[in-house]
This record gives structure tokens, sequence and C-alpha cells, in this order.
């Protein structure tokens, strides 16, 4: 509205007038705010520490997911899982708390395979192909990696 619509309005006219203008601005604010947490990944975390129970996540070009096995059991399946998919270790660091792993495929793309001890009999594992990502990838050698975990009790891996 110009100036000169502003003045044939009465005063309360003119208010409400004003009011659906900030109402406007509001909701513009708060479009572009959930737009944002969208695009930045921030609600992929969100949703992926809020699934986390259900299995591997994988957000910003990384696989993650936490096992109910110590460290020492998860680093000698990950160390079996490369050998069975014929990926020799160019790097290999451990301790009690955590656990470090680095192979390249044949055709470039490097790994990097983080283990990180969250109690002492449950591990965090975190995988990464290529230096953006490769989802694919990084999910065949978990599947290699939780194929040499032991079994619960109730016949699965936990």
């Amino acid at each position: 509205m110009h100036m000169i619509d502003h003045m044939r309005l009465s005063p309360a006219r003119f208010r409400q007038s004003l009011g659906m203008k900030r109402m406007t601005r509001v909701a513009d604010v708060v479009l572009g705010v959930c737009v944002s947490a969208l695009c930045s990944g921030c609600l992929a975390l969100a949703v992926g520490a809020a699934g986390g129970a259900a299995g591997a996540v994988y957000v910003m070009g990384k696989l993650q997911d936490e096992v109910n096995r110590p460290l020492p059991v998860v680093h000698e399946a990950a160390v079996a899982g490369m050998k069975d998919l014929e990926l020799k270790l160019s790097e290999v660091r451990v301790d009690k708390i955590s656990a470090h792993m680095e192979s390249a495929f044949s055709d470039g793309p490097h790994i990097w395979i983080d283990m990180e001890s969250v109690s002492d009999s449950r591990c965090r594992i975190t995988i990464r192909v290529g230096l953006t990502g490769d989802e694919v990838r990084s999910r065949k050698i978990y599947d290699a990696i939780k194929q040499h975990l032991p079994r619960s009790q109730s016949g699965g891996v936990e």
C-alpha cells in the first residue's frame, strides 16, 4: 500500500494493515530458517541422532553406527572385513579407547574407518569413502565388518 492509500484508511484499518505486514515478515523469517536448517544438514543430523538406534546412519559423507561390542572386538571384525574385501590396510592405529584404519580402493577412493569406545561394551564406528563420501561403498565395508562381529544371545548383531 502506498502512503495515499494509508491516509484513506481509518486508524483501526491502518493498524490492521501494519499487523499483516509484520505477520508476513515473521512468516518469511521462519520459512528462511527452516530452509536453511534443511539445506545445511542440521535437520539430517537431528533425524540421524533420533534414528541412531535403528541402525547405521549416513550423514555428510560418513556412515556411522554404534554396536554393543567392545572396541577390541570391533577392531578385529574391521580388520577381518577389510581382508574379505581384499582391501589392504595402509595405516592402523589402536589404543584402549580408539582405533583408526586407512585403505584405498583399487580405482582410487581413500577409505577411513574410525572406531571409538563409548563404554566398556559399546563402540561407535565411522566409515568414510572418498573426500565427499560414497554411501554404497561405505555400507559394503560396514556389512563386511558386521559379518565378523559375534552374534548376541538372541542370534543377531546388536
